[in-house]
């Protein structure tokens, strides 16, 4: 069975026109089948090579490319862990709003399977759910800040980095600061920007009393 990493090394490179799809199942299937010469597909303690390294040794690849497809991998990995970070969070948060009738459920579903797509291409940041509820026109900004607050979150940002977060647990009397640059996190009105980087607790951002 193909890795994570193997899996999606080959997709990017179907989709780039490097290989086929032919050519990509007949590499996963020689991955799986241990050689007589135990130099040709598995390296030491048969592990399975890893597929660039068999695309690379077939002449199916040159070293520029595997290296740039090695560099996309690794962008998409990270985009989809970030995803994958954020689904419970955004789950509920879409549940929510499915309970006082502010969207339906086919609404959430499809701004969730838009987040997924954009991950899976590796956009980052990835957009949240209430943005895009109000791209799509589900539901107006008001609404998702008055979600927001039934989860006691508020959109911060930076005055440093212009970094914005949905903060969890924020307390009258503390001034938060930014992780990335320890710039000071500020309210910032849900009319002039839905878009946060990720959402964080109070109790986790260095703070300061006022």
């Amino acid at each position: 069975m193909a890795s994570r990493k193997d899996a999606l090394l080959g997709r990017i490179a179907v989709e780039r026109g490097l290989i086929t799809n032919d050519q990509l199942k007949a590499c996963m299937m020689e991955q799986q089948v241990a050689p007589a010469d135990p130099n040709k597909t598995v390296g030491p303690g048969g592990a399975t090579r890893p597929l660039g390294a068999l695309l690379l040794s077939k002449g199916l690849l040159q070293e520029k490319q595997l290296l740039e497809l090695l560099e996309e991998q690794d962008r998409r990995l990270k985009s989809l862990d970030a995803f994958q970070r954020m689904q419970k969070v955004e789950y509920l948060f879409g549940q929510l709003l499915v309970k006082h009738d502010h969207a339906t459920q086919l609404q959430i579903n499809k701004c969730l399977e838009i987040q997924q797509k954009r991950a899976e291409m590796g956009l980052l940041p990835i957009p949240r759910l209430g943005e895009l509820l109000v791209e799509h026109g589900f539901v107006d900004k008001n609404t998702v800040a008055e979600v927001l607050k039934m989860q006691n979150k508020d959109l911060l940002f930076c005055t440093g980095c212009g970094r914005q977060y949905n903060v969890v647990g924020v307390e009258p009397g503390k001034t938060y600061r930014c992780k990335e640059c320890n710039g000071v996190m500020m309210q910032r009105s849900l009319l002039e920007s839905l878009r946060a980087e990720e959402t964080s607790f109070g109790f986790e951002l260095p703070t300061e009393e006022a």
